[in-house]
């Protein structure tokens, strides 16, 4: 039987240098735009991944944008594709985008291409009026919008947590295509239409017309990859970790 893992990276196999109590025995596992190291794997995430490289297959499932992704060094071979912009984009192992999964998607993203602006501006003139110092971007790759971001520049959380209090939420009352995750520092809005949940069972019905009955896994931190992670037979969490934590506090309810 074929085994399949859906690996989210960042928090989850790496992470980066702020969130590292030391760089001893850290390496390098992606790079900024300059080339230089900006994220790391401590000694128990590298044996981890080389320990799940020999009996699965990998299908990085992450947030980051194309660019992104070829900054990263995985270390391991993935040779059945990948899934990126929290789904918004599959590609095969050549690096080739999914065509009958760009044209599904297209025409969604196209229907509210028009809601991003007017969600940065608004976030943006909340942060002005509240002297917040965020940085608010839309992420966006072959010029189609995939969703916005928002971070701020002295990762202060409770200021971001104001923000989805007092300002998301409430905006997202009329902007109804989309929905809110907060993780660490970055807070992000996406459309309901986009989740890695929704590529990874594109994924998975291929996968098994393909070869029939398959043993699945998904690997990831946070509350934003629960939905994709809850598609496969098996998930797996990094101790304290957002969606770690989470399940810690079900159990003492």
């Amino acid at each position: 039987m074929e085994k399949f893992l859906f690996l989210d990276l960042d928090d989850t196999v790496f992470q980066t240098r702020r969130k590292c109590a030391s760089l001893e025995q850290a390496s390098p596992a992606a790079y900024n735009v300059s080339g230089e190291p900006s994220s790391y794997y401590l000694p128990k995430q590298k044996t981890l991944l080389a320990l799940l490289h020999e009996q699965w297959r990998i299908i990085p499932t992450t947030a980051r944008t194309q660019a992104a992704y070829a900054r990263v060094n995985l270390s391991v071979p993935c040779r059945d594709g990948v899934i990126l912009n929290h789904g918004a984009t599959i590609l095969d192992a050549k690096g080739q985008q999914d065509l009958q999964w760009q044209a599904y998607l297209a025409p969604k993203l196209a229907a509210i291409q028009n809601d991003f602006a007017q969600l940065k501006q608004v976030i943006e003139q909340y942060a002005a009026q509240s002297h917040l110092d965020l940085l608010v971007r839309i992420i966006h790759e072959a010029g189609i919008d995939f969703y916005v971001e928002v971070r701020h520049r002295q990762a202060i959380h409770a200021e971001l947590h104001a923000v989805l209090a007092q300002c998301v939420r409430p905006l997202l009352q009329e902007f109804t295509a989309f929905q809110a995750y907060l993780n660490h520092n970055s807070l992000t809005l996406l459309p309901q239409c986009l989740n890695k949940s929704h590529a990874v069972d594109y994924r998975l019905s291929a996968l098994r017309q393909q070869y029939g009955e398959i043993l699945t896994m998904g690997m990831g931190d946070s509350l934003s990859d629960a939905p994709f992670m809850a598609q496969c037979d098996y998930a797996l969490v990094p101790q304290g970790a957002q969606l770690h934590q989470q399940l810690v506090a079900c159990c003492h309810a």
